[in-house]
């Protein structure tokens, strides 16, 4: 094969693993992501609202949360009283639940995200 072909050939196969990852279906209704919201803590002020408790207000308005946990966004932030911090409230629910979960605030864990699950301070 020339090298003219060997690169259209190489173009075609990468149009078609995208197209392929753009029209995945959805995940079966047994499967889990994780999704985090801000637990609203300031510095020198609020510790926010708890995992747990924040749980608790998700399982009310109806999603199945299967564990919570806490996290970090990954970001610097000036080390001023009455900032945010880069506390967050981590979630495993159904992959079902996820655009109710959208809907009340909470974004998906995502690999080119800087948030991560760290322990609970």
């Amino acid at each position: 094969m020339s090298a003219p072909h060997a690169v259209s050939a190489l173009s075609a196969l990468t149009v078609l693993f995208a197209l392929a990852a753009c029209s995945a279906p959805a995940p079966p209704p047994g499967d889990t992501v994780q999704v985090f919201k801000s637990r609203g803590a300031v510095q020198c002020g609020a510790r926010g609202t708890p995992p747990e408790a924040m749980r608790a207000e998700l399982e009310r308005a109806g999603l199945r949360v299967r564990s919570a946990t806490c996290g970090s966004d990954g970001r610097m932030r000036a080390a001023v009283c009455g900032a945010g911090t880069d506390e967050l409230n981590v979630f495993e629910i159904a992959a079902s639940d996820l655009a109710r979960a959208q809907g009340l605030g909470l974004a998906p864990m995502a690999p080119a995200r800087d948030a991560q699950v760290v322990p609970c301070r």
